[in-house]
């Protein structure tokens, strides 16, 4: 995805009451949970959920 679009896809969460987060990962392509380093993707998004208090049942 282009980063503008990403960015422009967030700012439409703004008033809304969702946690949102945006999170890059440089030099990865648009198949971030199927390329290689998958793990770091997949890392990043339990350590999201452990702050959002909603990671209780998720093994690493």
């Amino acid at each position: 995805m282009p980063e503008t679009i990403t960015k422009a896809t967030l700012k439409q969460y703004r008033h809304s009451t969702a946690v949102t987060e945006l999170h890059e990962f440089p030099d990865r392509g648009h198949s971030l949970t199927i390329d290689s380093g998958w793990q770091a993707v997949a890392a990043t998004c339990v350590d999201w959920l452990e702050k959002q208090h909603l990671a209780a049942t998720i093994r690493r």
